[in-house]
C-alpha cells in the first residue's frame, strides 16, 4: 500500500493569483461542507473534495460559494497519493442566471407535465358529467312514461325493477367515478403550487451574486487528492442558554449548557461537524496602543486686519460649508463604515466546544439548539426576606463555576428542584468564579412586618420628635433547618437638623450600611419562630414638617 504524501500549503488569496495555464477546462468538484467552526460573530466554513488529479497543472474550481465569504480568509490543503504542490487561489464573481438556467427548465418541464395530467382527469371528469346527465336524462323521461303506462296497467314488475336497476348502478358508479377523479386531481394541485414557489424563486435568485474560486494544484504525476478549502463568513453566530436545576437539599445544581447558533450565510449547513469557539476575532488579536496625549494652554484666536481678511476670502471660496452635501466619487456616496454535550478543547485565550454529533444548520435563521454539557455545582443556598417590599421569603444560591470553561452572557431558565421558577441573565462568569442566583419564593417560610406610631413628642423650644414601633416575623415551616437574611432599612436624614437613632433593637443587627440597610442573620429551627423589633426614633426642628415617612 503506497504512503500517502502530505500537503499542507496554507496560501492567502491576494498573495498569489493564478498565472498557470491548466489542462483544459477546470475540473468542476462536488465539495461538501464538513466543519464549521461559529464564533460569536462569523464562522470558518471547511469544504472538502475528493479528486483525481493528471499530471501537471490542474485547475480545480469550487461554484456556488456565498457571497458573504470573507476572499482574504480562503485557505487551501491538501493530501495525495504523491507529491504535489497548490500554486495558487483566485476567485471570480458569478450570477446565478446561468447556474439556475437548468434547475428553471426541469421546474417548468414537471410543472407542464402536471397540467397535462390534471387537464386529463378533468377531461374525464367532463366524460363522466355528461354521461351522469344521460342518466338523468333517461331517469326524468322514464318517470313520465311510467306514470303514463301505470294508468293502462303497464309495466310489468320485471320491467320496473330492470329499470330501476339501471338507473342505480350507473348513478353510483359515474358518483364514484367523479369523486375519484377530484381526489386524484388535489395532490397534483399541493405538488404544482410547491414548483410555483419554487420556480419563483429561482427566478428571483437568477442574477444573485455568488463565488467560484479556483485553486492550481500541480502533480507530480496522475493521483488521487483530498483538497480541502476553508473560508470565513459574516452573519453566523451563537449564543449560549443555561438550565439550572437546584437539588432538593439545596446543596449543588445541575447545569446544563447549550448553545443556539443560526446563521444566514447564503448556504445550508447540512450533516456538519460544528465547532462552538469562545473567541472573540472581532476584538482582534493584540492590546491596543497608546498614542501620545497632548496638552496646552488655550490660545484665543488672534483678530485678523481688515486688509488681511479681504486677501482670504477669495481661497475660502472653494471650501464647501459646512453642512453641505459630501462629494460623490465615481458615483458613489460614502457613507459611514459601522464595525461589524459536546468536547471541550481549551486553549490558551479561549474555549472550543465540538458537538459530538451532525447537525443540519439552514441558512434562514433558524435557531438550531445543542446541548454543550451538563455538569454538577456547589451551590451555597441560604433565604433572603425583604418584608418591607414583599411578604415572601426567596431563595437565593451563590453558585461556584467548577467548569473548567467560561459561562458566557446569556439566559437561564431556573428550576428548584422539577418547578420552573423563572428566568434570569447571566453575566460571562469565568471557570472557578462564583456568581448569585434567585430560585424564585418558598411559602414554607413565612414573614411579617409591622409598624406603629407610638409616639409623637411635641418639644416646646427644642425640637419634635417621633417614635415608630418595628416588628418583623419569622417563621420555619420546613423540616429542616434554615439560614435567612433578613434585610429592613432606617432613613436617611436630608440635613444635620434631623437625627434618626434605633432603640431597643432585639437582637442587633449583624450589619447596618452606609445606605441604611439593616442586615440580621437569623437561623431556623424546623418549626421554629423567631421575631426581630426595634424603635425608630427621628428628631427634628420645632415647627417644621418630615416628609419622607411610611
Amino acid at each position: 500500500m503506497k504512503t500517502l504524501s502530505m500537503l499542507a500549503a496554507l496560501i492567502p488569496l491576494v498573495c498569489l493569483p493564478l498565472t498557470l495555464s491548466a489542462q483544459g477546462a477546470p475540473l468542476q468538484v462536488k465539495s461538501g461542507i464538513a466543519t464549521v467552526t461559529v464564533f460569536a460573530d462569523r464562522a470558518q466554513v471547511t469544504r472538502e473534495a475528493a479528486l483525481t488529479l493528471k499530471a501537471g497543472t490542474n485547475l480545480v474550481s469550487f461554484d456556488n460559494l456565498p457571497l458573504l465569504m470573507a476572499e482574504d480568509s480562503l485557505r487551501a490543503q491538501g493530501k495525495g497519493t504523491g507529491r504535489a504542490r497548490i500554486g495558487g487561489i483566485t476567485v471570480k464573481k458569478v450570477f446565478l442566471d446561468r447556474t439556475q438556467e437548468k434547475r428553471v427548465r426541469e421546474i417548468e418541464d414537471e410543472i407542464a407535465a402536471l397540467t397535462r395530467r390534471v387537464e386529463s382527469i378533468e377531461a374525464r371528469r367532463k366524460a363522466l358529467a355528461s354521461q351522469r346527465t344521460f342518466i338523468d336524462s333517461i331517469r326524468v323521461g322514464w318517470s313520465e312514461r311510467i306514470s303514463k303506462e301505470l294508468a293502462l296497467g303497464k309495466p310489468s314488475a320485471a320491467e320496473l325493477g330492470e329499470a330501476a336497476r339501471f338507473v342505480g348502478e350507473n348513478v353510483g358508479r359515474i358518483e364514484e367515478q367523479l369523486y375519484d377523479a377530484e381526489a386524484a386531481k388535489k395532490p397534483l394541485f399541493d405538488r404544482i403550487a410547491a414548483l410555483k414557489m419554487e420556480l419563483e424563486q429561482s427566478r428571483a435568485d437568477r442574477m444573485k451574486e455568488v463565488r467560484s474560486v479556483l485553486v492550481a494544484i500541480e502533480a507530480e504525476r496522475d493521483m488521487k487528492f483530498d483538497l480541502e478549502l476553508s473560508y470565513l463568513v459574516h452573519q453566523a453566530s451563537w449564543e449560549p442558554t443555561y438550565d439550572l436545576r437546584l437539588s432538593p437539599d439545596g446543596k449543588e445544581a445541575e447545569l446544563g449548557y447549550r448553545a443556539q447558533v443560526w446563521q444566514k450565510t447564503g448556504e445550508d449547513w447540512p450533516g456538519v461537524k460544528l465547532s462552538l469557539s469562545t473567541a472573540t476575532p472581532e476584538a482582534g488579536g493584540g492590546a491596543p496602543e497608546l498614542s501620545p496625549w497632548h496638552i496646552s494652554l488655550y490660545e484665543p484666536p488672534r483678530p485678523l486686519a481688515y486688509q488681511q481678511r479681504m486677501k482670504t476670502m477669495p481661497a475660502l471660496a472653494g471650501v464647501p460649508l459646512a453642512g453641505s452635501a459630501q462629494p460623490e466619487y465615481g458615483g458613489y456616496r460614502f457613507e459611514p463604515a459601522p464595525p461589524q454535550t459536546a468536547e471541550v478543547a481549551k486553549g490558551q485565550t479561549s474555549v472550543l466546544f465540538q458537538v459530538v454529533q451532525p447537525v443540519d444548520i439552514p441558512s434562514d435563521g433558524t435557531r438550531s439548539g445543542s446541548v454543550i454539557a451538563i455538569e454538577k455545582v456547589p451551590v451555597s443556598a441560604e433565604y433572603v426576606a425583604v418584608p418591607k417590599l414583599s411578604p415572601r421569603v426567596y431563595l437565593k444560591s451563590v453558585v461556584l463555576n467548577k467548569t473548567p470553561y467560561p459561562l458566557l452572557a446569556g439566559e437561564v431558565n431556573i428550576f428548584n428542584d422539577a418547578v420552573f421558577v423563572g428566568k434570569s441573565r447571566l453575566k460571562t462568569v469565568a471557570s472557578g468564579e462564583e456568581f448569585d442566583l434567585y430560585f424564585g419564593s418558598d411559602d414554607q417560610v413565612k414573614v411579617k412586618r409591622e409598624v406603629a406610631a407610638v409616639r409623637k413628642k411635641a418639644g416646646l423650644i427644642g425640637s419634635n420628635s417621633v417614635t415608630y414601633r418595628v416588628g418583623i416575623e419569622l417563621e420555619n415551616f420546613k423540616k429542616r433547618g434554615i439560614a435567612v437574611t433578613l434585610l429592613d432599612q432606617q432613613p436617611l436624614p436630608g440635613n444635620a437638623e434631623i437625627k434618626v437613632s434605633l432603640e431597643d433593637v432585639e437582637p442587633g443587627p449583624a450589619e447596618t450600611r452606609e445606605d441604611g440597610t439593616l442586615a440580621w442573620k437569623v437561623d431556623l429551627a424546623p418549626a421554629e419562630k423567631k421575631k426581630v423589633s426595634y424603635d425608630l426614633v427621628i428628631e427634628y426642628p420645632k415647627g417644621r414638617d418630615l416628609v419622607g415617612l411610611e
